[in-house]
């Protein structure tokens, strides 16, 4: 500008000459800024997932400001530069969401045989990925909508993120254990996932997508109950005609062994707790409370009464401490 000053050599100069000296000054600095958003593009692990939502969002918020400060070729250029960047970072947080539901869907495969009945590392990590994206929800939707891919929301995301446990199949510790446990474990294992993904994401994602994880909950309720205490109610209803006594003595046995089986099992979750223990609770207590009532003569052979089963059941899912506090 110095030169061009001399050149001119007249007072009136500076004032001819300000205005396109600010607009290149301000146009290398935006420019430089463009550049810095330029390089997040270049990162690819999906650990820094909201690092570049937050300069995708950032920039897309910017850039109609940014046009304004500018007229004629300036203002295209940096409008070409804006969304040509926009663009990368948005193809950059897509392959970023499909690398992170690959990390979940690997990490499963690569799980050996789930023996707990617990919420899995996995699942809380899946469950922390969401709750970190949720307040980038509506920038999130928006580039996932226009991917054209399976995943098109944050609610896709978690569907198939946390999803991917379900596929993991759970045995127990026993290789001895009979298909009943087996499948008790399977079921608790799911209820235990599908409720801590329900209640940890419902707020964030709102009531349509946390009824689908509820039917899924309510699934496993059942499934748990019919998997592990349906065998114990079939020795109700023995094949043949067998001595009333003799039905109630198979049914208690068959009862301690089950209960026995799933004494150290832990619910965190009260309302899941309790879920499954009216499940339980409507499925034993009922069958044997009318089991009783048509053979009332059984009064003073019993091990235990309805009630009395009703409030070892009680018990159940409150872990090893329960045992402890015995």
């Amino acid at each position: 500008m110095q030169r061009q000053l001399y050149t001119h050599n007249s007072p009136g100069a500076f004032d001819a000459l300000k205005d396109e000296y600010f607009l290149a000054i301000t146009k290398n600095r935006i420019l430089n800024l463009l550049k810095f958003a330029d390089d997040f593009t270049s990162i690819t692990s999906h650990e820094k997932l909201i690092y570049i939502l937050g300069m995708y969002q950032a920039l897309s918020e910017a850039a109609s400001g940014l046009l304004l400060m500018f007229t004629g070729p300036h203002k295209e250029l940096v409008a070409e530069r804006s969304e040509e960047i926009l663009a990368k970072l948005a193809m950059s947080i897509r392959s970023m969401v499909a690398s992170l539901i690959a990390k979940v869907r690997d990490g499963v495969s690569n799980t050996k045989n789930i023996v707990g009945v617990g919420v899995h590392p996995l699942t809380k990590y899946a469950v922390l990925c969401i709750v970190r994206l949720a307040p980038h929800r509506d920038t999130l939707d928006l580039i996932l909508a226009s991917g054209g891919d399976d995943v098109a929301s944050l609610s896709d995301l978690a569907s198939r993120v946390v999803g991917s446990l379900e596929e993991k199949p759970v045995l127990p510790c026993d290789d001895d254990a009979t298909a009943a446990a087996t499948g008790s474990r399977h079921h608790l294992f799911h209820a235990n996932n599908a409720n801590f993904v329900l209640q940890s994401c419902k707020p964030l994602l709102g009531d349509e997508w946390a009824a689908a994880r509820e039917s899924i909950v309510e699934r496993h309720v059942a499934g748990y109950a019919e998997a592990c205490w349906a065998p114990v109610v079939a020795c109700l209803e023995p094949a043949g005609r067998k001595p009333a006594a003799k039905v109630v003595a198979k049914f208690s046995a068959a009862f301690d062994r089950a209960y026995e089986s799933q004494a150290r099992c832990e619910v965190r979750d009260p309302a899941l707790r309790d879920a499954l223990r009216r499940a339980v609770s409507d499925k034993v207590v009922t069958a044997y409370g009318v089991y009783l009532k048509t053979h009332p003569k059984l009064e003073k052979k019993l091990r235990y009464t309805a009630g009395e089963l009703g409030e070892r059941l009680s018990e159940l899912f409150e872990g090893e401490a329960a045992e402890h506090n015995k």
